[in-house]
């Protein structure tokens, strides 16, 4: 989760881009952004992703919000077939916010986001879904659901303080496992997302 310039895309990415350098299969779904778009912006990071699907070990798609909807209501069967088709290890959903706002009800959006999460649970993959957030969130989704379905929630932060705004990470929640409780400074260099767990922001 995280607002506008987190750097929530890169992150999900590079998480793709190192599985598949691993051999791991991985599908990038989108509802917003166009592949070529995907490819280009990434490709300032040195990754050839071009490359990586022409291997079989990535695949891009994005899909319009009124289609995914229609795929929330039905079983997700455009995304299996990315999936069956790089026997995918890992896979991307950005953003669940497209569908959140498509969806009229509160029920209905409820239902449908436990639901995808469910199945997307059920399939031998590891997933990130993202989601839009307020700069300085008191729920961390934009209606308060993802963060109760999934099993871990990773806070991206743009936080400002005078004229400088510094990018951060939070690990607010990840079942099963002890983890990192405090907020940790990032940056997007030309090889990604890099973190630094020792250090403080701004250094307080």
């Amino acid at each position: 989760m995280g607002g506008c310039g987190t750097g929530k895309s890169t992150f999900s990415m590079q998480y793709l881009y190192n599985g598949a350098l691993k051999g791991e299969g991985g599908v990038y779904v989108s509802f917003e952004e166009d592949p070529e778009q995907i490819r280009e912006n990434m490709g300032r990071f040195g990754w050839d992703l071009r490359r990586l699907e022409e291997q079989g070990k990535l695949r891009i798609v994005r899909i319009g919000p009124r289609d995914a909807v229609r795929l929330f209501k039905e079983d997700y069967g455009e995304i299996v077939d990315l999936m069956n088709d790089v026997k995918a290890q890992r896979v991307v959903v950005d953003s669940i916010s497209s569908i959140e706002l498509m969806l009229e009800s509160t029920l209905e959006r409820k239902e449908n986001v436990l639901k995808f999460c469910d199945w997307l649970r059920k399939h031998d993959c590891t997933s990130i879904v993202t989601g839009e957030s307020e700069q300085s969130p008191q729920s961390y989704s934009r209606h308060g659901v993802v963060e109760f379905a999934v099993d871990g929630v990773v806070v991206l932060y743009n936080v400002r303080k005078g004229n400088v705004r510094e990018k951060a990470l939070e690990v607010l929640k990840m079942r099963g496992t002890k983890h990192l409780t405090n907020i940790v400074p990032i940056v997007l260099d030309r090889s990604g997302v890099e973190v630094f767990p020792h250090e403080q922001v701004f250094g307080e």
